[in-house]
Protein backbone atom coordinates (compact mmCIF):
# COMPACT_ATOMS: atom_id res chain seq x y z
CA UNK A 1 0.00 0.00 0.00
CA UNK A 2 3.01 2.42 0.75
CA UNK A 3 4.72 1.88 -2.75
CA UNK A 4 1.39 2.68 -4.58
CA UNK A 5 0.70 5.81 -2.54
CA UNK A 6 4.02 6.93 -2.12
CA UNK A 7 3.77 8.48 -5.79
CA UNK A 8 0.94 10.35 -5.33
CA UNK A 9 2.19 11.84 -2.13
CA UNK A 10 5.34 12.98 -3.70
CA UNK A 11 3.25 14.56 -6.23
CA UNK A 12 1.04 16.16 -3.43
CA UNK A 13 3.77 17.46 -1.69
CA UNK A 14 4.44 20.37 -3.48
CA UNK A 15 1.02 22.10 -3.36
CA UNK A 16 0.89 21.67 0.86
CA UNK A 17 3.27 24.16 1.62
CA UNK A 18 1.66 26.96 -0.82
CA UNK A 19 -1.66 26.15 0.58
CA UNK A 20 -0.29 26.72 4.34
CA UNK A 21 1.26 29.89 2.61
CA UNK A 22 -1.90 31.34 1.05
CA UNK A 23 -4.10 30.42 3.96
CA UNK A 24 -1.37 32.36 6.64
CA UNK A 25 -1.13 35.40 4.36
CA UNK A 26 -5.00 35.03 4.49
CA UNK A 27 -5.29 35.07 8.07
CA UNK A 28 -2.38 37.93 8.36
CA UNK A 29 -4.79 40.17 6.18
CA UNK A 30 -8.21 39.17 7.98
CA UNK A 31 -5.79 40.07 11.78
CA UNK A 32 -3.94 43.18 10.63
CA UNK A 33 -6.16 45.03 7.42
CA UNK A 34 -9.85 43.75 8.81
CA UNK A 35 -9.10 43.44 12.59
CA UNK A 36 -10.90 40.30 12.37
CA UNK A 37 -10.03 39.26 16.13
CA UNK A 38 -11.79 35.94 15.24
CA UNK A 39 -9.56 34.62 12.68
CA UNK A 40 -6.44 36.38 14.59
CA UNK A 41 -7.03 33.95 17.20
CA UNK A 42 -7.32 30.82 15.63
CA UNK A 43 -3.56 32.34 13.38
CA UNK A 44 -2.92 33.06 16.99
CA UNK A 45 -3.12 29.47 18.09
CA UNK A 46 -1.64 28.30 14.90
CA UNK A 47 1.44 29.97 15.10
CA UNK A 48 1.74 28.78 19.02
CA UNK A 49 1.51 25.13 17.83
CA UNK A 50 2.91 25.06 14.47
CA UNK A 51 6.11 27.74 14.44
CA UNK A 52 6.88 28.39 18.12
CA UNK A 53 6.84 24.89 18.96
CA UNK A 54 7.91 22.64 16.17
CA UNK A 55 9.69 24.81 14.01
CA UNK A 56 11.49 26.42 16.81
CA UNK A 57 11.06 29.95 15.05
CA UNK A 58 11.36 32.93 16.06
CA UNK A 59 12.49 36.84 15.28
CA UNK A 60 16.27 36.34 15.87
CA UNK A 61 18.01 39.30 17.66
CA UNK A 62 21.73 39.57 18.14
CA UNK A 63 23.59 37.26 21.04
CA UNK A 64 20.43 35.01 20.90
CA UNK A 65 20.83 32.01 18.88
CA UNK A 66 17.59 30.97 18.75
CA UNK A 67 15.43 34.61 19.02
CA UNK A 68 13.74 35.95 21.81
CA UNK A 69 10.52 37.03 19.91
CA UNK A 70 7.63 34.67 19.51
CA UNK A 71 6.22 35.12 15.92
CA UNK A 72 2.41 34.57 17.94
CA UNK A 73 3.97 37.35 20.36
CA UNK A 74 3.49 39.78 17.23
CA UNK A 75 0.18 37.97 16.60
CA UNK A 76 -0.78 39.10 19.73
CA UNK A 77 0.04 42.96 19.67
CA UNK A 78 -2.29 42.84 16.91
CA UNK A 79 -5.07 41.11 18.40
CA UNK A 80 -4.81 43.90 21.43
CA UNK A 81 -5.52 46.56 18.84
CA UNK A 82 -8.76 44.11 17.89
CA UNK A 83 -9.93 43.05 21.09
CA UNK A 84 -13.27 43.50 22.24
CA UNK A 85 -14.29 46.75 24.22
CA UNK A 86 -13.61 46.10 27.80
CA UNK A 87 -16.51 44.05 29.82
CA UNK A 88 -18.22 45.48 32.46
CA UNK A 89 -16.23 44.97 35.50
CA UNK A 90 -17.85 42.24 38.31
CA UNK A 91 -16.71 40.21 41.09
CA UNK A 92 -16.84 37.11 39.48
CA UNK A 93 -14.26 38.61 37.17
CA UNK A 94 -12.03 40.19 39.31
CA UNK A 95 -11.58 37.36 41.65
CA UNK A 96 -10.52 34.80 38.93
CA UNK A 97 -8.55 36.97 37.17
CA UNK A 98 -7.11 37.74 40.50
CA UNK A 99 -6.17 33.81 41.10
CA UNK A 100 -4.28 33.69 37.49
CA UNK A 101 -2.28 36.38 38.59
CA UNK A 102 -1.37 35.00 41.80
CA UNK A 103 -0.43 31.71 39.89
CA UNK A 104 1.39 32.99 37.53
CA UNK A 105 3.11 35.54 40.11
CA UNK A 106 4.02 32.68 42.39
CA UNK A 107 5.46 30.31 40.12
CA UNK A 108 7.72 33.49 38.96
CA UNK A 109 9.29 34.49 41.98
CA UNK A 110 10.05 30.43 42.31
CA UNK A 111 12.37 30.77 39.88
CA UNK A 112 14.24 32.75 42.33
CA UNK A 113 14.55 30.02 44.76
CA UNK A 114 16.06 28.14 42.32
CA UNK A 115 19.88 27.41 42.27
CA UNK A 116 19.41 27.62 38.36
CA UNK A 117 17.97 30.75 38.23
CA UNK A 118 18.99 31.45 34.21
CA UNK A 119 17.74 27.48 33.33
CA UNK A 120 14.17 28.63 35.79
CA UNK A 121 14.21 32.20 33.40
CA UNK A 122 14.70 30.34 30.43
CA UNK A 123 11.58 27.51 30.83
CA UNK A 124 9.04 30.51 32.57
CA UNK A 125 10.05 32.41 29.63
CA UNK A 126 9.20 29.04 27.09
CA UNK A 127 6.29 27.56 28.97
CA UNK A 128 4.30 30.47 30.88
CA UNK A 129 4.63 33.60 29.14
CA UNK A 130 3.16 32.03 26.22
CA UNK A 131 -0.10 30.99 28.82
CA UNK A 132 0.03 34.32 30.24
CA UNK A 133 0.01 36.14 26.31
CA UNK A 134 -3.16 33.83 25.76
CA UNK A 135 -5.21 34.75 28.86
CA UNK A 136 -4.76 37.62 28.04
CA UNK A 137 -5.92 37.94 24.79
CA UNK A 138 -8.68 35.66 24.87
CA UNK A 139 -10.06 36.53 28.34
CA UNK A 140 -12.27 39.49 26.91
CA UNK A 141 -13.94 36.70 24.53
CA UNK A 142 -16.11 37.90 21.01
CA UNK A 143 -18.59 40.08 20.07
CA UNK A 144 -21.12 37.84 19.54
CA UNK A 145 -22.21 33.82 18.34
CA UNK A 146 -20.70 34.94 14.26
CA UNK A 147 -17.72 35.42 15.96
CA UNK A 148 -17.13 31.88 17.69
CA UNK A 149 -18.67 30.27 14.64
CA UNK A 150 -15.70 31.95 12.46
CA UNK A 151 -13.38 30.83 15.25
CA UNK A 152 -14.22 27.21 14.89
CA UNK A 153 -14.39 27.45 11.10
CA UNK A 154 -10.78 28.62 11.05
CA UNK A 155 -9.76 26.50 13.56
CA UNK A 156 -10.67 23.94 11.77
CA UNK A 157 -8.75 23.96 9.34
CA UNK A 158 -5.78 23.60 12.06
CA UNK A 159 -7.36 20.20 12.98
CA UNK A 160 -7.02 19.05 9.31
CA UNK A 161 -3.31 20.27 9.55
CA UNK A 162 -2.61 18.52 12.64
CA UNK A 163 -4.12 15.46 10.61
CA UNK A 164 -2.35 15.75 8.46
CA UNK A 165 1.03 15.43 9.39
CA UNK A 166 0.14 12.62 11.46
CA UNK A 167 -1.56 10.57 8.41
CA UNK A 168 1.90 11.53 6.65
CA UNK A 169 3.72 10.63 9.46
CA UNK A 170 1.80 7.19 10.15
CA UNK A 171 2.67 5.75 6.43
CA UNK A 172 5.77 7.93 5.15
CA UNK A 173 8.69 9.90 6.25
CA UNK A 174 8.28 13.46 7.50
CA UNK A 175 9.48 15.84 4.68
CA UNK A 176 6.66 18.67 4.01
CA UNK A 177 7.94 20.55 6.97
CA UNK A 178 11.19 19.54 8.47
CA UNK A 179 12.25 20.93 12.13
CA UNK A 180 14.75 20.04 14.41
CA UNK A 181 12.21 18.83 16.78
CA UNK A 182 12.48 15.61 14.50
CA UNK A 183 15.89 15.21 15.67
CA UNK A 184 14.13 14.38 19.61
CA UNK A 185 14.43 11.93 21.86
CA UNK A 186 10.89 12.03 22.23
CA UNK A 187 10.06 11.79 18.72
CA UNK A 188 12.15 8.38 17.87
CA UNK A 189 10.95 6.92 21.23
CA UNK A 190 7.07 7.19 20.63
CA UNK A 191 7.14 6.52 16.80
CA UNK A 192 9.17 3.71 17.10
CA UNK A 193 6.27 2.12 19.39
CA UNK A 194 3.43 3.74 16.77
CA UNK A 195 2.22 6.31 18.54
CA UNK A 196 2.41 9.93 17.35
CA UNK A 197 1.91 13.20 18.08
CA UNK A 198 2.23 15.65 14.85
CA UNK A 199 3.73 18.74 15.64
CA UNK A 200 3.20 18.23 19.22
CA UNK A 201 5.87 15.65 19.27
CA UNK A 202 4.53 13.75 22.66
CA UNK A 203 1.48 11.69 21.80
CA UNK A 204 0.38 12.84 25.02
CA UNK A 205 0.37 16.30 24.14
CA UNK A 206 -1.53 15.95 21.51
CA UNK A 207 -4.36 13.72 23.20
CA UNK A 208 -4.66 16.48 25.79
CA UNK A 209 -4.87 18.88 22.82
CA UNK A 210 -7.93 17.22 21.48
CA UNK A 211 -9.41 16.42 24.25
CA UNK A 212 -9.60 19.95 25.21
CA UNK A 213 -10.87 21.37 22.20
CA UNK A 214 -13.31 18.43 20.47
CA UNK A 215 -16.80 19.41 22.90
CA UNK A 216 -16.47 22.92 21.74
CA UNK A 217 -15.63 21.92 18.17
CA UNK A 218 -18.14 19.40 18.34
CA UNK A 219 -21.34 21.88 19.55
CA UNK A 220 -20.00 24.12 16.58
CA UNK A 221 -20.47 21.32 14.51
CA UNK A 222 -24.08 19.96 15.96
CA UNK A 223 -25.50 23.48 15.52
CA UNK A 224 -24.03 24.01 11.70
CA UNK A 225 -25.78 23.29 9.02
CA UNK A 226 -24.55 25.18 5.81
CA UNK A 227 -20.89 23.79 6.59
CA UNK A 228 -21.53 20.91 8.22
CA UNK A 229 -19.55 18.34 6.03
CA UNK A 230 -16.41 20.77 6.62
CA UNK A 231 -17.06 20.68 10.45
CA UNK A 232 -17.72 16.86 10.56
CA UNK A 233 -14.37 16.23 8.76
CA UNK A 234 -12.71 18.12 11.14
CA UNK A 235 -14.11 15.97 14.23
CA UNK A 236 -13.08 12.82 12.61
CA UNK A 237 -9.68 14.33 11.51
CA UNK A 238 -9.16 15.20 15.45
CA UNK A 239 -10.59 11.08 16.48
CA UNK A 240 -7.55 10.00 13.64
CA UNK A 241 -5.25 11.65 15.72
CA UNK A 242 -6.23 10.79 18.98
CA UNK A 243 -6.81 7.44 18.25
CA UNK A 244 -3.22 7.15 16.78
CA UNK A 245 -1.71 9.09 19.77
CA UNK A 246 -2.22 5.71 21.87
CA UNK A 247 -2.46 8.43 25.16
CA UNK A 248 -4.44 6.28 27.97
CA UNK A 249 -5.01 9.54 29.57
CA UNK A 250 -6.06 11.30 27.17
CA UNK A 251 -8.24 8.66 25.50
CA UNK A 252 -10.06 8.02 29.20
CA UNK A 253 -10.86 12.00 29.41
CA UNK A 254 -12.07 11.80 25.72
CA UNK A 255 -14.62 9.43 27.20
CA UNK A 256 -15.67 10.71 30.32
CA UNK A 257 -16.03 14.20 27.80
CA UNK A 258 -18.24 12.20 25.42
CA UNK A 259 -20.47 11.35 28.34
CA UNK A 260 -20.90 14.75 29.41
CA UNK A 261 -21.94 15.72 25.62
CA UNK A 262 -24.16 13.98 26.09
CA UNK A 263 -25.78 13.81 29.16
CA UNK A 264 -25.26 18.07 30.06
CA UNK A 265 -27.67 21.06 29.76
CA UNK A 266 -26.37 21.89 26.05
CA UNK A 267 -28.34 25.38 26.11
CA UNK A 268 -30.59 24.91 22.50
CA UNK A 269 -28.61 21.96 21.81
CA UNK A 270 -31.14 19.14 22.74
CA UNK A 271 -30.10 16.43 23.90
CA UNK A 272 -31.97 13.95 21.29
CA UNK A 273 -29.53 15.40 18.58
CA UNK A 274 -26.60 15.15 20.18
CA UNK A 275 -26.89 11.28 20.74
CA UNK A 276 -28.01 11.21 16.73
CA UNK A 277 -24.72 13.44 15.92
CA UNK A 278 -22.69 10.64 18.29
CA UNK A 279 -24.49 7.33 16.71
CA UNK A 280 -23.34 9.07 13.22
CA UNK A 281 -19.91 9.73 14.27
CA UNK A 282 -19.38 6.32 15.82
CA UNK A 283 -20.86 4.62 12.21
CA UNK A 284 -18.35 7.15 10.02
CA UNK A 285 -15.49 6.40 12.43
CA UNK A 286 -16.13 2.33 12.30
CA UNK A 287 -16.68 2.87 7.98
CA UNK A 288 -13.18 5.14 7.51
CA UNK A 289 -10.87 3.63 10.67
CA UNK A 290 -11.68 0.00 10.73
CA UNK A 291 -10.10 -1.36 13.92
CA UNK A 292 -9.72 1.97 15.28
CA UNK A 293 -11.49 1.24 18.69
CA UNK A 294 -9.12 -1.36 19.33
CA UNK A 295 -6.00 0.63 18.46
CA UNK A 296 -7.21 3.53 20.64
CA UNK A 297 -7.58 1.01 23.75
CA UNK A 298 -4.43 -0.99 23.19
CA UNK A 299 -1.98 0.25 25.59
CA UNK A 300 -4.10 -0.63 27.97
CA UNK A 301 -3.27 -3.87 28.09
CA UNK A 302 0.37 -3.23 28.95
CA UNK A 303 -0.45 -1.28 31.77
CA UNK A 304 0.70 -4.08 34.49
CA UNK A 305 3.37 -5.03 32.82
CA UNK A 306 5.31 -1.59 32.72
CA UNK A 307 4.53 -0.76 36.28
CA UNK A 308 6.62 -3.87 36.88
CA UNK A 309 9.13 -3.03 34.50
CA UNK A 310 9.73 0.38 35.18
CA UNK A 311 11.10 0.20 38.61
CA UNK A 312 11.85 3.47 40.31
CA UNK A 313 11.77 5.69 36.78
CA UNK A 314 7.66 5.29 36.97
CA UNK A 315 5.33 7.81 38.01
CA UNK A 316 4.26 5.96 40.90
CA UNK A 317 7.59 6.16 42.68
CA UNK A 318 8.23 9.68 41.31
CA UNK A 319 5.13 10.73 42.56
CA UNK A 320 6.21 9.52 46.03
CA UNK A 321 9.28 11.14 46.03
CA UNK A 322 7.64 14.73 44.94
CA UNK A 323 4.87 14.83 47.38
CA UNK A 324 7.89 13.88 50.04
CA UNK A 325 9.13 17.55 48.99
CA UNK A 326 6.04 19.23 49.12
CA UNK A 327 5.43 18.11 52.29
CA UNK A 328 8.86 19.20 53.30
CA UNK A 329 8.40 22.62 51.31
CA UNK A 330 4.56 23.52 51.25
CA UNK A 331 4.29 27.18 51.23
CA UNK A 332 7.34 28.29 48.68
CA UNK A 333 8.23 25.50 47.44
CA UNK A 334 11.55 23.95 46.29
CA UNK A 335 12.36 26.42 42.92
CA UNK A 336 11.35 26.26 39.21
CA UNK A 337 12.69 24.24 36.64
CA UNK A 338 13.67 20.84 35.58
CA UNK A 339 17.04 20.81 37.19
CA UNK A 340 16.26 21.61 40.80
CA UNK A 341 13.59 19.34 40.44
CA UNK A 342 16.50 16.93 39.49
CA UNK A 343 18.68 17.81 41.71
CA UNK A 344 16.25 17.40 44.70
CA UNK A 345 15.58 14.09 43.51
CA UNK A 346 18.89 13.41 43.56
CA UNK A 347 19.33 15.08 47.59
CA UNK A 348 16.66 12.74 48.54
CA UNK A 349 18.36 9.73 47.47
CA UNK A 350 16.28 8.58 44.51
CA UNK A 351 19.50 7.52 42.23
CA UNK A 352 21.00 5.46 45.53
CA UNK A 353 17.55 4.03 45.96
CA UNK A 354 16.55 2.39 42.92
CA UNK A 355 20.37 2.54 40.52
CA UNK A 356 18.29 4.81 38.15
CA UNK A 357 18.62 8.24 36.47
CA UNK A 358 16.12 10.83 37.94
CA UNK A 359 13.04 11.88 35.73
CA UNK A 360 13.11 15.49 34.87
CA UNK A 361 9.50 16.09 36.20
CA UNK A 362 6.88 14.62 38.65
CA UNK A 363 5.18 14.01 34.84
CA UNK A 364 1.72 15.18 37.05
CA UNK A 365 1.25 18.96 36.08
CA UNK A 366 -0.76 19.50 40.03
CA UNK A 367 1.96 18.08 41.65
CA UNK A 368 4.74 20.35 39.36
CA UNK A 369 3.07 23.19 40.95
CA UNK A 370 3.01 22.48 44.05
CA UNK A 371 6.51 21.55 43.85
CA UNK A 372 7.91 24.12 42.33
CA UNK A 373 5.40 27.06 43.91
CA UNK A 374 3.97 25.37 46.40
CA UNK A 375 0.65 24.88 47.63
CA UNK A 376 -0.38 28.12 47.72
CA UNK A 377 0.28 28.32 43.79
CA UNK A 378 -1.91 25.25 43.13
CA UNK A 379 -4.74 25.99 45.30
CA UNK A 380 -4.81 29.38 43.26
CA UNK A 381 -4.79 27.44 40.23
CA UNK A 382 -7.21 24.48 41.30
CA UNK A 383 -9.74 27.31 42.90
CA UNK A 384 -9.70 29.49 39.67
CA UNK A 385 -10.67 26.54 37.84
CA UNK A 386 -13.38 25.53 39.91
CA UNK A 387 -15.12 29.15 39.63
CA UNK A 388 -14.98 29.47 36.06
CA UNK A 389 -16.21 25.75 35.20
CA UNK A 390 -19.12 25.61 38.26
CA UNK A 391 -20.18 29.38 37.06
CA UNK A 392 -20.46 28.00 33.48
CA UNK A 393 -22.44 24.44 34.41
CA UNK A 394 -25.06 26.94 36.43
CA UNK A 395 -24.76 28.89 33.19
CA UNK A 396 -26.35 26.08 31.19
CA UNK A 397 -28.81 25.03 33.48
CA UNK A 398 -30.48 28.18 34.54
CA UNK A 399 -29.65 30.39 31.55
CA UNK A 400 -31.97 30.79 29.08
CA UNK A 401 -31.34 28.02 25.92
CA UNK A 402 -29.05 30.22 23.50
CA UNK A 403 -26.21 29.40 21.06
CA UNK A 404 -23.83 31.05 23.33
CA UNK A 405 -24.92 28.92 26.40
CA UNK A 406 -24.33 25.95 24.23
CA UNK A 407 -20.83 27.22 23.41
CA UNK A 408 -19.92 27.86 26.88
CA UNK A 409 -21.22 24.70 27.60
CA UNK A 410 -18.71 23.05 25.17
CA UNK A 411 -15.98 24.42 25.99
CA UNK A 412 -16.70 23.85 30.23
CA UNK A 413 -16.48 19.97 29.23
CA UNK A 414 -13.20 20.54 27.37
CA UNK A 415 -11.82 22.24 30.68
CA UNK A 416 -13.00 19.30 32.26
CA UNK A 417 -11.46 16.86 30.34
CA UNK A 418 -7.96 18.60 30.10
CA UNK A 419 -7.87 18.75 33.49
CA UNK A 420 -8.29 15.17 33.78
CA UNK A 421 -5.30 14.65 31.37
CA UNK A 422 -2.72 16.77 33.26
CA UNK A 423 -3.17 14.75 36.21
CA UNK A 424 -0.87 11.92 34.43
CA UNK A 425 1.61 14.39 32.48
CA UNK A 426 2.93 17.93 32.67
CA UNK A 427 0.47 19.54 29.72
CA UNK A 428 0.46 22.90 31.98
CA UNK A 429 4.78 23.15 31.58
CA UNK A 430 4.05 23.37 27.51
CA UNK A 431 4.41 26.41 25.27
CA UNK A 432 1.40 24.78 22.74
CA UNK A 433 -1.23 22.65 25.03
CA UNK A 434 -1.09 25.08 27.74
CA UNK A 435 -1.02 28.11 25.67
CA UNK A 436 -4.43 26.46 24.00
CA UNK A 437 -5.68 25.89 27.59
CA UNK A 438 -5.48 29.33 28.76
CA UNK A 439 -7.06 30.90 25.47
CA UNK A 440 -10.33 28.88 26.11
CA UNK A 441 -10.34 29.48 29.97
CA UNK A 442 -10.27 33.16 28.56
CA UNK A 443 -12.86 32.95 26.14
CA UNK A 444 -15.14 30.43 28.69
CA UNK A 445 -14.73 32.97 31.45
CA UNK A 446 -15.94 36.08 28.61
CA UNK A 447 -18.67 33.79 28.57
CA UNK A 448 -19.48 32.81 31.71
CA UNK A 449 -19.11 36.64 33.51
CA UNK A 450 -21.48 38.12 30.25
CA UNK A 451 -24.52 39.51 31.66
CA UNK A 452 -27.46 37.04 31.60
CA UNK A 453 -30.06 39.45 29.14
CA UNK A 454 -26.84 39.49 26.86
CA UNK A 455 -27.15 36.17 25.58
CA UNK A 456 -30.50 35.87 25.80
CA UNK A 457 -31.64 36.69 22.09
CA UNK A 458 -28.89 36.46 19.20
CA UNK A 459 -29.24 36.40 15.21
CA UNK A 460 -29.21 33.10 13.94
CA UNK A 461 -25.89 31.77 12.16
CA UNK A 462 -26.48 29.01 10.93
CA UNK A 463 -27.88 29.19 7.24
CA UNK A 464 -25.81 32.32 6.49
CA UNK A 465 -23.56 31.87 3.30
CA UNK A 466 -19.66 31.85 3.89
CA UNK A 467 -19.46 35.14 3.01
CA UNK A 468 -21.41 36.31 6.05
CA UNK A 469 -18.92 34.04 8.67
CA UNK A 470 -15.90 36.07 6.78
CA UNK A 471 -17.65 39.38 6.78
CA UNK A 472 -15.67 41.88 9.19
CA UNK A 473 -16.22 41.58 12.93
CA UNK A 474 -19.43 42.80 14.44
CA UNK A 475 -19.11 45.82 16.86
CA UNK A 476 -20.04 45.95 20.12
CA UNK A 477 -22.68 48.79 19.25
CA UNK A 478 -24.31 47.19 16.65
CA UNK A 479 -24.03 43.71 18.37
CA UNK A 480 -26.34 45.38 20.87
CA UNK A 481 -28.81 46.69 18.85
CA UNK A 482 -28.87 43.71 17.18
CA UNK A 483 -29.69 41.92 20.43
CA UNK A 484 -32.16 44.32 21.13
CA UNK A 485 -34.06 43.63 17.93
Amino acid sequence: MIAMLKPLMVQLQRFFIPIMIGLLLWAVWRTVVKKDFAVGLALYLALVLVVDSYLISGIFVPGMPKGSIKFSEVCALFLMLSRPAKPQTSIMRLLVVGLVATYFTLLFASVFRSEFVLSGLFEFRRWMIPQIVAFVVASRGFNGPQDYQRFFLCLTALFLMIAAFTFYDLFFERVILKSVMLDHGIYWFNRGKNRFGSFFMNPNYLGAFIVLVFPAAFVWTALEKRHRVYAWVGLLALIFSLVETQSRGAVLAFGIALLLLVVGPAGDLTRRRRIAFLVVGAIAFGVFMPGGYTKALKRFDTVSMEMETAEGRSRKTTWEYTMRMIGNHPVAGIGFGEKQFILFMKDYGFEGEFGAEALDAPHNSYLQVGVYAGVPALLALLLFNVLVLARAMLRAIFSKASHETATGFGLAVGSLGFLACIFTDLQLFTPHVGATYFVFQGLLLSLVTKPIEATVAEPAWSGAPLSAYLAPPVGPRTARTMVQQ
